[in-house]
């Protein structure tokens, strides 16, 4: 995969849906992969509407559930693993936002996600690599069933 990636959210409204399809045609042509953010089940049921059209043949798509409340900024608890089975198994699964701990990596990694987004945790962590490392850990760990 190309460290180069376009995120586009799933929406609902017309305009942001030929929106996503430009974006994810134009990505394809430049060898960018696609993060399609969602929020709730209505957007994840569009990830399928996106993946059959022709604008995403060939688009290196990975899907991801964004755990926070678009009005608020707060992260909703539990929405990431009440989401997860509902994501395409054959594509990379990207927990977003609320990824903070070694605990929350291997939790997220049990229930099924691939990735995950934690910038905000690094950035505010005393030592960021002892806390990557340990997200790393607890998540690998989690994935093996130990």
């Amino acid at each position: 995969m190309s460290e180069d990636f376009l995120a586009r959210m799933a929406a609902s409204s017309r305009e942001r849906a030929a929106a996503t399809l430009a974006a994810t045609s134009a990505a394809v042509r430049y060898g960018l992969f696609v993060l399609v953010e969602t929020f709730d089940a209505a957007d994840i049921a569009r990830v399928a509407t996106l993946r059959a059209s022709p604008a995403a043949q060939g688009a290196q798509l990975l899907v991801g559930i964004n755990s926070r409340d678009l009005v608020t900024l707060q992260v909703v608890p539990g929405r990431l693993e009440q989401l997860a089975p509902l994501l395409p198994s054959d594509l990379p699964r990207v927990a977003e936002s609320g990824v903070g701990s070694a605990e929350d990596a291997a939790r997220l990694a049990a229930a099924g996600y691939d990735l995950a987004l934690v910038g905000s945790a690094l950035m505010s962590a005393t030592d960021p690599a002892q806390l990557l490392a340990g997200m790393l850990q607890s998540a690998r760990a989690a994935r093996c069933g130990h």
